[in-house]
């Protein structure tokens, strides 16, 4: 039976430039005896890397022969895709057929593997050592695998690399997820249904807005008013609850609550000595709620209080009343009631700005029906010789805790002059208390500020000569003699702003000798005379601060007179000025009538200015409004000598000097009669 005739094998060019570079780096493959193939020709083994493929019927006569000694049974099919080799199989190609024959038809003189005793050494074999015994064997595996282990200590290991995660930036996804949405009907529409959906339910049912808005965390807020039921006035500490917040009405009788959830809720307002009040299911929106006035209707014991100004006798709104939780406000007649608890022992106590703090021991009846007039907060501040000294005293208007601020030292001199903050905190001494002196022996005055609560004494400087000029808020304006008359010191003479607070000294103007100055306001007019040859007579003017600095008139000037609020005259040599305020500069007048300059004390405020005009003997207080210049007689006194200084915004203290006494009065500009408050010493008063 003739053999079935194979197709020729098919051989990939590319895949025999592999096996090439293979062999080229490895060299040839061993043959199954061992052995290496004989390497090919020298000229052969110089082909060009591209040789020029073998013609087709040599490729199949090759595989052809190499098939025929090769039985059927045994050679493996071909893929239909198998390349056949080009020219003369490699030799590795040789060894895999020589595997692939049958043992019998081997003719190297191989037995077979069938033959083969697996067990059995080669009869050639010759061991090259003497096998271990297993006791070896054992030691020999335990050094191999403490060695090993050693080793692979020492390696040091990669710390774990975190895993890189490529994730796409917010803008991205929010693009991706946009258009998912956008490019998807039902996603677009269906949002859309969802929303007008959401919106419809919560414009027309309410606890569906609410429970919308609630968790989107919108809150409304509610404003609460507390008021008498009985007087119709504010009540004050009143707790109000809403929705789990709370709080306490002003002395308004006001509270704002913020917080609230959108809905309904109950709103409650307590407060001691008083029946509880309660608005049931107020509706909470977006808007602030405004509740109004809710009254309170007493429970307790109520007590009538009437309060009045000491010195004007007119009433007092606005006054506090406090006995524990318990509180009330005074109204425009000064009328306030109080409502406790009964048999309650908590003291009363009184309050309101400017006016010194009244304490009640117990709760008396008879006390609460009469006025209770109350006193201004600052104290008064006078120079008296009683002690056979000059000290300084200080006490309230209607006489209570007089006592000694500054006691004399017994060198002090009738020069002497204190002048008080209007609050009554502070107040400048210039004296010559301290004992210092100057090279020649004389002694000097000495500014001080004392502290009207502590006492404490804080030391500005020393001169020759200190004039106090007036306070401004925190700042002390007065002038200061550094030296004796000398024609050629053009700094004997300073004018100086001294601020408390922040201990800080401005010189504003200085001179061999100041022919006058006037405190205006904030502003100080003062003229330089020609009593210096080398210094220019000059009528000028410089606020407190340092700033506005100018030169209001050049030339030799003898006096400076203040004749009305806002005018000056001026004399010279041969002519009389006359200045007023905010002008560029004085014009020429007719001499002053009165040679006698007016002193005008500012309110703290500045909405009027105090003076004295003597009329037949007897001092004259007027007021002069700063909005319209008008003057108001406000009361007269005879021996009525200026103003001292102000206690507060309308209260006036002044000076009363004559042969029957010399002592300090108090006013109040809002009317009633003047109260004397102490024989005084005959010292300056500005």
């Amino acid at each position: 039976m003739a053999k079935e005739e194979k197709p020729p094998v098919k051989v990939d060019p590319e895949e025999q430039k592999a096996e090439k570079h293979v062999v080229e780096i490895m060299g040839p493959p061993e043959l199954l005896d061992g052995s290496k193939p004989v390497p090919p020709a020298p000229e052969e083994s110089q082909q060009s890397e591209e040789p020029e493929e073998p013609a087709q019927e040599q490729i199949e006569e090759t595989a052809a022969v190499d098939v025929q000694n090769v039985p059927d049974s045994d050679v493996l099919p071909l893929e239909e895709d198998t390349v056949a080799v080009t020219g003369t199989l490699p030799a590795f190609q040789e060894a895999d057929d020589a595997l692939a024959r049958p043992p019998q038809i081997q003719s190297d003189g191989i037995k077979a593997e069938s033959d083969l005793d697996m067990e059995q050494l080669p009869s050639d074999f010759t061991a090259s050592a003497v096998p271990d015994d297993a006791e070896t064997a054992a030691a020999v595996d335990d050094i191999l695998k403490k060695d090993s282990d050693a080793v692979l200590a020492s390696v040091p290991s990669a710390p774990p690399q975190k895993a890189i995660v490529m994730r796409p930036s917010v803008f991205e996804r929010f693009k991706n997820g946009w258009y998912s949405w956008w490019y998807s009907p039902w996603k677009r529409y269906g949002t859309l249904g969802v929303v007008i959906l959401l919106l419809a339910l919560m414009s027309l049912v309410a606890p569906v807005r609410a429970f919308v808005l609630n968790a989107a965390g919108v809150r409304s807020s509610v404003l609460v008013q507390a008021i008498d039921k009985s007087t119709s006035l504010p009540l004050q500490n009143v707790v109000v609850k809403v929705d789990g917040q709370s709080g306490k009405t002003n002395s308004d009788g006001q509270v704002k609550l913020k917080g609230i959830r959108l809905g309904k809720h109950d709103v409650t307002l307590s407060k001691i000595a008083f029946a509880d009040a309660q608005k049931k299911q107020v509706e909470f929106g977006m808007r602030i709620v405004d509740l109004g006035e809710v009254a309170l209707k007493p429970t307790g014991q109520q007590v009538t209080y009437n309060f009045t100004d000491y010195l004007s006798g007119k009433p007092i709104r606005d006054a506090v009343v406090v006995s524990g939780e318990a509180t009330a406000k005074s109204d425009k007649t000064g009328k306030a009631i109080l409502t406790i608890e009964p048999g309650s022992t908590e003291k009363i106590t009184i309050k309101k700005d400017g006016y010194r703090t009244e304490t009640l021991d117990t709760l008396d009846s008879e006390q609460a029906k009469s006025a209770q007039k109350l006193v201004p907060a600052a104290q008064a501040i006078f120079i008296s010789k009683e002690s056979g000294k000059y000290d300084v005293y200080k006490m309230y208007v209607d006489g209570k805790d007089r006592e000694v601020l500054l006691p004399g030292t017994g060198l002090e001199t009738q020069a002497m002059v204190a002048l008080p903050k209007p609050d009554g905190d502070k107040v400048a001494v210039a004296s010559s208390r301290d004992d210092k002196r100057n090279q020649d022996g004389y002694l000097l005055t000495g500014l001080n500020i004392v502290d009207t609560e502590s006492g404490d004494i804080v030391n500005i400087e020393y001169a020759e000569q200190i004039t106090l000029l007036g306070w401004r808020g925190d700042t002390l304006l007065y002038a200061q003699t550094v030296a004796g008359a000398s024609a050629a010191n053009p700094s004997r003479q300073k004018i100086i702003a001294y601020n408390f607070t922040t201990n800080k000294r401005f010189q504003l103007a200085n001179a061999n000798y100041f022919a006058g100055y006037q405190l205006v306001g904030d502003t100080v007019y003062y003229t330089v005379s020609s009593t210096d040859p080398d210094t220019q007579s000059v009528f000028a003017r410089v606020s407190m601060d340092g700033t506005g600095k100018k030169t209001l008139f050049t030339g030799s000037i003898w006096a400076l007179l203040r004749t009305d609020y806002s005018k000056m005259k001026i004399q010279t040599p041969d002519k009389w000025y006359e200045y007023t305020l905010g002008a560029s500069a004085p014009v020429e007048s007719t001499p002053a009538t009165d040679y006698t300059s007016r002193f005008y004390a500012d309110s703290p405020k500045q909405a009027v200015a105090a003076w004295v005009d003597v009329r037949d003997n007897n001092g004259v207080m007027l007021l002069h409004s700063l909005s319209d210049g008008k003057d108001t007689e406000l009361m007269s006194q005879k021996s009525m000598q200026a103003p001292s200084y102000w206690l507060n915004s309308t209260t006036l203290v002044y000076r009363v000097s004559g042969s029957a006494e010399v002592a300090d009065y108090v006013v109040s500009t809002e009317g009633g009669s003047a109260k004397k408050l102490a024989d005084v010493s005959l010292t300056s008063t500005h």
